[in-house]
């Protein structure tokens, strides 16, 4: 469960509760990963293929970053979630 603080105050109106998949990705974020090696991450942890791996994958960053709970770490301008070089991290602060 993720309890984003806005001006130094929990934003309980927006707490997120997050399936399996979703938590292994927030604690995978810890440090800076690609979208590649999330989606392989995913792939091994639940045995599944890879189009379901990136469409897990996917849909969780995206709602992430909608919301701001993770960041692109690169200094390149925003890629299509499809881009295997993209790296991001959880709690962006």
């Amino acid at each position: 469960m993720i309890v984003p603080i806005r001006g130094k105050v929990g934003d309980l109106a927006s707490i997120y509760s997050f399936n399996e998949t979703g938590s292994l990705i927030w604690q995978t974020l810890e440090t800076p990963k690609s979208l590649v090696e999330l989606i392989e991450l995913i792939e091994a942890e639940y045995s599944v293929d890879r189009e379901q791996a990136e469409s897990d994958a996917t849909r969780f960053l995206n709602d992430m970053l909608a919301v701001g709970l993770v960041e692109v770490c690169s200094n390149v301008p925003m890629p299509t979630m499809e881009s295997s070089t993209l790296e991001l991290s959880a709690g962006a602060d």
